[in-house]
């Protein structure tokens, strides 16, 4: 469906003709809404940028939803909570000991962001990503994400706009929408119905990107090294 294809049909089930730009910013709220619930392919997308000499902390797109996976250069980064990013401190040998007692030296500085090197490891803190080491040299930092459906203003040039889940999920925008109105105008019992019809629509459009998903993978058979003995020789017929 076009966008304004469900302004008119939100309009009517408020029962307002006088709503028709606030419509519109509950379609594309609605649209925000969905990408949140659920990880679609579709928006699923690839970033670059370049490290910094020095610098650890670099910020994600605008756009990002979440699900942040990062390259330096050909190398895949592993990424770490917030804790275990923390304890990436370092351990000297310390020469009075016997051979591999680890001790940390007392009062050191040393952190995070003074040991440099070719990133091995990656924290997301809010809108930012931090990097360990900290680069060395320039590499091609490459992000790949899941980003926020693309952008409609209020201008009636996007009146006929339509998109992934405009298209397949039509009911879910609608009734979201819906919702947003009913919350607006307070009205009780549209609240009530509203909502109950949003969260089945939400459900639905859950499975049936789960099923579409579960359609696209191939099936996989198995190579005889990964079957036990125990059944190899029952299908075998081996006694």
């Amino acid at each position: 469906m076009t966008r304004d294809t469900i302004r008119a049909r939100v309009a009517q089930y408020l029962d307002r003709t006088d709503l028709d730009t606030t419509i519109k910013q509950w379609i594309e709220d609605t649209r925000l809404d969905l990408a949140l619930k659920y990880s679609f392919r579709y928006l699923y997308v690839e970033a670059t940028a370049s490290t910094v000499v020095g610098t650890n902390k670099y910020a994600l797109p605008s756009d990002y939803l979440g699900h942040a996976v990062l390259w330096a250069g050909s190398k895949k980064l592993m990424k770490l909570t917030p804790r275990e990013f923390d304890e990436l401190t370092p351990t000297d040998i310390d020469a009075t000991f016997v051979p591999r007692a680890l001790t940390v030296e007392p009062g050191s500085a040393i952190s995070t962001t003074s040991i440099s090197g070719p990133p091995d490891y990656y924290v997301e803190r809010g809108m930012e990503v931090e990097l360990y080491p900290t680069p060395d040299a320039v590499y091609t930092l490459k992000i790949k994400y899941y980003a926020t459906p693309s952008s409609w203003t209020t201008a009636a040039a996007y009146d006929d706009q339509y998109d992934y889940i405009t298209t397949f999920h039509s009911d879910a925008v609608i009734w979201g929408s819906a919702l947003r109105g009913a919350i607006y105008l307070d009205d009780e019992q549209k609240k009530a119905n509203f909502s109950a019809a949003y969260d089945a629509a939400i459900q639905e459009m859950i499975k049936r990107e789960k099923d579409i998903e579960a359609e696209d993978q191939h099936p996989r058979f198995k190579t005889w090294q990964e079957y036990d003995l125990t059944t190899l020789k029952r299908m075998f017929k081996i006694y």
